[in-house]
């Protein structure tokens, strides 16, 4: 089994504002063996995240993404954008409605703990939504005065309450934390229903880490079945990203089935149960 190897499902990737981004998408995914990606269009809240090329002016959103699914359904499933303090329940019937699988929340204006939020949780749960948090500090393209950025907000123990309220619904801690990786991976040793991805860029998070941390971090016995890969990167950047997963996958000593578990069977449970 190697990195590019087939049956690789990408949990975390966003659609770039560049022209053509979708059509270069699927010749990367084709080129690494991607069958499958989670898809997210966060519209006008961050327009130029990832941008390398040139911008095409757009913000797409859930309504593109929406129609995009139609046409790619079987490359792509979308997880929905909401901004908890700027959603209601409702919103969540409506993206389930447009064929959103799950649910990405990133920027809430509270803390995820917040039990204002627990009623869209809640739909989540009933609607067999998962749901992907973005975990750990937001440091966007550029500065976002008035939106209340708040990277405490974003720390995974917020995901604890959420897990003893609703311990069917099914959650992926974005990025491991990033700065808080222990509460992150305590979380999904303890809980059965949260999950994490180690998504980013090579010279992002994972950079300084060095093997023994991550066997250190990973020292359960069935870790593996706990972990998804979720790539979070420029297209051009996907090729580095699953490279460097691959290292340190290898490196840990996970056998070609558990490998096989992070890289395509974690996500397929979560997102079929």
């Amino acid at each position: 089994m190697t990195a590019s190897t087939s049956s690789i499902w990408d949990v975390h990737h966003h659609w770039v504002n560049e022209e053509g981004y979708i059509e270069r998408l699927l010749g990367r995914m084709d080129q690494l063996g991607i069958e499958r990606m989670g898809l997210i269009a966060m519209g006008d809240l961050v327009p130029d995240l990832f941008i390398l090329h040139e911008h095409d002016g757009h913000a797409v959103d859930n309504g593109d993404l929406s129609k995009l699914i139609r046409e790619h359904q079987d490359r792509f499933w979308g997880w929905g954008y909401l901004r908890l303090g700027d959603c209601t329940a409702d919103d969540v019937d409506r993206l389930k409605e447009v064929r959103m699988s799950g649910l990405k929340f990133h920027v809430p204006k509270l803390p995820y703990s917040d039990p204002d939020y627990f009623s869209i949780y809640e739909r989540a749960t009933l609607l067999g939504m998962p749901c992907l948090f973005h975990t750990g500090p937001f440091y966007p393209p550029n500065p976002m005065p008035g939106q209340g950025i708040r990277s405490e907000n974003y720390r995974p123990i917020h995901l604890e309450p959420i897990a003893h309220e609703f311990p069917e619904l099914r959650m992926i801690c974005a990025h491991l934390g990033v700065c808080w990786n222990e509460e992150a991976a305590t979380l999904c040793r303890m809980f059965p229903n949260i999950y994490a991805d180690l998504s980013g860029r090579v010279d992002g998070w994972r950079t300084a880490k060095p093997i023994e941390w991550f066997k250190e971090i990973f020292f359960w016995p069935d870790a593996h079945r706990k972990v998804v890969f979720g790539s979070d990167v420029h297209c051009d950047e996907i090729p580095a990203t699953l490279e460097d997963h691959w290292r340190i996958f290898t490196a840990l000593g996970w056998s070609h089935e558990q490998i096989a578990d992070v890289m395509q069977g974690n996500a397929g449970r979560i997102m079929s149960s």
